[in-house]
C-alpha cells in the first residue's frame, strides 16, 4: 500500500470520526431544519473560503459549475439528513446508513473499474452482521418512527450518490475547490426549499448559533476529509471506512444527548470496529476488471 493510499484512508478515518458527531448536534438544535441547514452551509463555505486563500488555490467559474452536481446532491442529503434524525433514533439512522456500502461495491466496478480482492466482501459481510445486532440491541422506543427510518434509508441512497459524483469530481479538481464550490450550490439549493416550506432564513441568534457552527466546523471538516480521500482510495473501501460511523456515532449520542447504548449494542459495534481495523490496516488493492 503506498503512502498516498496510507494518507488516504487515515484521513478517510478521520473523517468519519468528526462527521460521527453530526446526529447528535442535530439533536442539539432547536432551529427548523432548512434554517439549519442553510446556515451550515453557508458558515462552512466561509470556512472553505479561508483555507482557499491560506493554501492559494484558484476557484472560479469553471470550478463552480464542476462542483454543481455534487453540490445539489449534498444540499438534499442534508435535508433528509436532518428532518431524519428528529424522527427516528441517531443508532436507527446510522445502522440505515451502513446500507451504503453495498450500493457502492455495486456500482464501484462499473463506473471506475475499481473490483476489488474478494477478501473485501467478506470484510464487508461481517462489519454489516455487526451492524445489524448493533441495530437488534438499539433502543429507539418513543424516539424511532418509521417515517424516520423511511427518510434515512433516502439519505443513504442520496449519500452514496454523492460519493460517487465527488469521486468523479475529484478527478478534475482539488479537494479545497471543490468542497467551497459544492457548499455553495448546496446552499442555493437549500435557499428555495426553504422558502417553500416556510421556514425563516433570517440569522439565528443567541445560543441558536453554537449548533450551526459545531456542524460546520466538525463535520464539516469531516466532509472536506472524504472528498481529499477520493482521490486516493477506491470506492468499496471508503464505503467501509463510512461503516466506522455506526460504531463512533451511537457512543457520541451516549455522551452529549444521553441515547443509551446497550450490551449487545456495544457487541456489534465491536465486530464493525474489529472488520475495519482488517480492512484499513491490509493492503487490499483493486483486481482489474
Amino acid at each position: 500500500m503506498d503512502q498516498q493510499t496510507r494518507v488516504g484512508r487515515t484521513a478517510a478515518l478521520l473523517a468519519v470520526g468528526l462527521m460521527a458527531f453530526g446526529p447528535s448536534i442535530v439533536k442539539l438544535s432547536d432551529l427548523p431544519e432548512t434554517t439549519f441547514v442553510l446556515w451550515r452551509l453557508l458558515f462552512g463555505a466561509l470556512g472553505y473560503a479561508m483555507v482557499l486563500v491560506a493554501t492559494r488555490q484558484h476557484f472560479g467559474w469553471m470550478e463552480l459549475r464542476r462542483s454543481a452536481l455534487g453540490g445539489l446532491i449534498f444540499g438534499m442529503n442534508l435535508v433528509f439528513f436532518m428532518t431524519s434524525m428528529r424522527r427516528t433514533s441517531a443508532a436507527n439512522a446510522v445502522v440505515i446508513g451502513a446500507l451504503q456500502p453495498v450500493i457502492l461495491l455495486g456500482v464501484a466496478a462499473r463506473m471506475f473499474g475499481e473490483r476489488p480482492h474478494r477478501s473485501l466482501y467478506g470484510w464487508s459481510a461481517v462489519s454489516i452482521g455487526g451492524v445489524a445486532l448493533a441495530m437488534y440491541a438499539s433502543s429507539g422506543v418513543g424516539v424511532a418512527t418509521r417515517s424516520g427510518d423511511l427518510l434515512a434509508l433516502i439519505t443513504m441512497l442520496l449519500f452514496s450518490l454523492y460519493y460517487v459524483v465527488s469521486k468523479r469530481a475529484r478527478s478534475e479538481l482539488d479537494s479545497v475547490p471543490y468542497q467551497l464550490g459544492l457548499t455553495i450550490v448546496a446552499a442555493l439549493t437549500i435557499l428555495p426549499v426553504a422558502l417553500i416550506v416556510g421556514h425563516p432564513i433570517s440569522p439565528p441568534v443567541g445560543s441558536d448559533w453554537w449548533p450551526v457552527v459545531l456542524m460546520a466546523a466538525i463535520p464539516g471538516t469531516g466532509h472536506l476529509l472524504t472528498n481529499y480521500a477520493h482521490a486516493h482510495v477506491s470506492l468499496p473501501v471508503m464505503g467501509l471506512i463510512g461503516l466506522l460511523f455506526t460504531a463512533i456515532a451511537p457512543l457520541y449520542a451516549w455522551w452529549l444527548v444521553g441515547e443509551e447504548v446497550g450490551g449487545l449494542q456495544a457487541m456489534g459495534m465491536a465486530v464493525v470496529v474489529a472488520a475495519l481495523a482488517v480492512v484499513v490496516t491490509r493492503p487490499i488493492e483493486p483486481v482489474p476488471v
